[in-house]
């Protein structure tokens, strides 16, 4: 048996992309993470972006042109004070 073209899991925190596959292709991925020694379909998801991304002069070239490409800019959350939990508004609303 042959070894998996990807390196093995690290198991580092990520950011969360959400995006979906044409059937196949899922069917694929989740072949390919059981054959990479039960590999979790982030990582090989992430180990065949990362061989695509190094094999790709074009894109390298166009990265070094532009090397904010693809960063998304960090928001400010303001955290929101409660004075009153909602079911209690609710239940004052209620009995007034």
């Amino acid at each position: 048996m042959t070894n998996p073209i990807i390196e093995i899991e690290d198991k580092q925190p990520d950011e969360k992309i959400s995006l979906s596959l044409r059937p196949e292709i899922a069917r694929s991925l989740r072949a390919y993470g059981e054959y990479a020694h039960g590999s979790s379909l982030n990582h090989v998801v992430t180990a065949a972006l990362r061989r695509l991304f190094d094999a790709d002069k074009g894109f390298k070239a166009y990265l070094a042109d532009r090397p904010e490409a693809g960063w998304v800019p960090v928001q400010k959350v303001e955290k929101i004070r409660r004075t009153k939990a909602p079911r209690e508004l609710q239940k004052a609303s209620a009995t007034a």
